[in-house]
């Protein structure tokens, strides 16, 4: 049996598809998805009906993603009631709100595949279980699965911002920890982590300018003052028609090897 973790899958489901056939996944073994199922790719419905069928060895975390499909739909249930046409309140909100289905995947859904309210709602009722993250330990290592990054008091204590932080900032900081696991970028290296734990996380594309730019692999980082280590595993899969080096990962928490798709 074996544990792996994917982010960041954007709609790339023959790719996951590929993925999982090239690690050999087999039903003993278990995989974590850390967030964004969805948008950027082509193939969002197939991704979101593989979503629904609950892959019992298959766990997904919350992604930023996931948030802002699940906030479209909740802004379409509150049109629905007064319009009962799908059509016209998906035109409407996209008359009044620029950022409403930023990407055109719920556009895409309906346009394409004949999607109705009905299946939007139930993807987005799954999407909100989704945990922000999860806590396991294999050979004796201490894991934490997160979409962007981790952070708590201690990690933010000792970090170098908190020469310049007053105690109140210091417990600002610490009390937004929903909004960091879903959302941090080059935080999640410098004021992030847990003692003794290792962080599995995506959200930043390593293909982009920012401190986890590794051109396309899987980048590790380390705050060694904690001891905690982080792999930023989105390799860029949401962008794999526009850019050479973005790839897909995945790590096998047993021994941390990563597969690339190519």
């Amino acid at each position: 049996m074996s544990t792996y973790v994917m982010a960041d899958l954007h709609g790339r489901y023959t790719e996951l598809q590929e993925m999982l056939k090239k690690i050999d996944f087999g039903v003993e073994d278990k995989l974590i998805i850390a967030g964004d199922i969805c948008d950027r790719g082509k193939e969002n419905y197939e991704m979101l009906k593989w979503m629904e069928s609950k892959p019992a060895n298959v766990e997904f975390i919350k992604g930023n993603h996931d948030e802002e499909f699940i906030a479209n739909v909740d802004l379409l249930t509150i049109e629905m009631k007064k319009n009962p046409s799908l059509r016209h309140c998906y035109d409407k909100l996209k008359e009044l709100d620029e950022y409403f289905d930023y990407y055109g995947t719920i556009g895409q859904l309906i346009d394409g595949y004949g999607v109705n309210f009905k299946q939007l709602s139930l993807w987005a009722d799954i999407m909100y279980e989704f945990p922000y993250l999860k806590e396991l330990q294999i050979e004796g290592k201490d894991y934490i699965i997160v979409h962007a990054g981790y952070m708590d008091e201690d990690s933010l204590a000792n970090s170098p911002l908190a020469k310049n932080s007053s105690p109140s900032q210091l417990k600002t900081m610490a009390l937004s920890k929903e909004v960091f696991y879903t959302n941090a970028r080059d935080a999640a290296l410098m004021v992030g982590g847990k003692r003794d734990t290792t962080i599995i996380a995506g959200h930043t594309p390593t293909i982009s300018n920012s401190i986890f730019f590794n051109d396309g692999k899987v980048f590790r980082g380390e705050r060694p003052e904690i001891n905690s280590v982080i792999y930023n595993i989105d390799c860029g899969a949401g962008f794999l028609d526009k850019s050479k080096s973005a790839n897909m990962a995945c790590i096998r928490l047993e021994d941390e090897k990563v597969f690339y798709l190519r």
